[in-house]
């Protein structure tokens, strides 16, 4: 999953801040930070950054929910 995908989903679904994602995935902001950065590689966490957003899995975006 692309960061740049990320922030625009993001935007698209409300969700203006890096603190906002991470507080709907339960997880501490740096964690979601360094996931963007690539710093830090979780499954679960894409998966779940995924599914809050309606990216689906396989990033394709005419799979749109």
């Amino acid at each position: 999953m692309h960061w740049v995908k990320i922030k625009i989903r993001m935007l698209e679904q409300g969700i203006y801040t890096q603190r906002a994602l991470a507080e709907r995935l339960g997880v501490n902001p740096s964690t979601v930070t360094r996931l963007l950065k690539g710093q830090r590689k979780s499954r679960r966490l894409e998966r779940r950054i995924a599914e809050i957003l309606g990216i689906p899995e396989n990033g394709n975006e005419t799979e749109r929910k």
